[in-house]
């Protein structure tokens, strides 16, 4: 647990290194409304290990109808498709949740609060169903627009808004899987209309070992509490690049 609280606590400190300007760029509107989705629209990313830095493939996002205030977009990964389900909006009605599987959302996950502004904050709640069995948890969201910051991704440079959402989901799979804390950064770029880069990790609470321990502890090893279950483990450190985008 030690282990993965001076991870947290080393990105945490990272990503609050530098404050960002609270001014949008110039020719830039200060509140940036939410998008207007279109059939046909392709949002390409490359996919990496936060940790490693090690590319772990592609993910591409199609917008392949509108109905009402349902919007169908198809994924395709490297090996594999489905279909995720989003609010006009852009906000989630099925996706999966971070480093976990897909959910449906009541209301919709709010990964956004629009019109975004500079130090804009929010506070949400859903219902996350689980749709192989049914059940569901409650989710709270927590989100901030952090300000302006300009990156360069594969797809080019774009002066975007920093959107930084920690998330409490209290799903649990019996005797294995608590709790968990997820924190997820967008950076949202108004001349794309979409997230250019998307960085997303968690921590969840482990209740049982389901597996022999790969190392044994000997006298003198620190005496944390890594090996006392429960505790917390962490997850993947995702990072999505755009690549390209447009309309096909």
């Amino acid at each position: 647990m030690r282990r993965m609280l001076v991870v947290v606590a080393s990105m945490l400190l990272a990503s609050c290194a530098t404050q960002l300007s609270q001014t949008p760029p110039s020719g830039v509107t200060s509140d940036i409304t939410a998008p207007q989705p279109q059939p046909g629209s392709v949002w390409r990313y490359a996919v990496t290990d936060g940790f490693t830095r090690i590319p772990l493939g592609t993910v591409e996002y199609r917008v392949t109808g509108i109905s009402g205030d349902v919007v169908t977009v198809e994924v395709q990964t490297d090996r594999h498709r489905s279909v995720e389900l989003y609010a006009p909006d852009g906000n989630w009605l099925r996706r999966p949740a971070t480093n976990m599987q897909a959910f449906e959302y009541s209301p919709a996950y709010r990964a956004f609060d629009f019109p975004l502004t500079a130090g804009k904050r929010w506070r949400a709640r859903a219902m996350a169903k689980d749709p192989t069995d049914g059940r569901s948890f409650p989710v709270i969201i927590e989100g901030r627009v952090l300000g302006w910051e300009r990156g360069k991704v594969p797809a080019g440079e774009f002066d975007a808004l920093k959107v930084r959402r920690h998330v409490i989901l209290d799903y649990y799979a019996q005797h294995d899987r608590g709790q968990s804390v997820i924190m997820e950064t967008d950076w949202y770029a108004p001349a794309v209309n979409q997230v250019v880069r998307r960085e997303t990790t968690s921590q969840y609470l482990k209740l049982v070992q389901m597996e022999a321990p790969r190392f044994i502890r000997v006298s003198g090893d620190d005496p944390s509490d890594g090996d006392k279950l429960p505790r917390y483990e962490q997850d993947d450190w995702l990072v999505y690049e755009l690549v390209s985008h447009g309309k096909k």
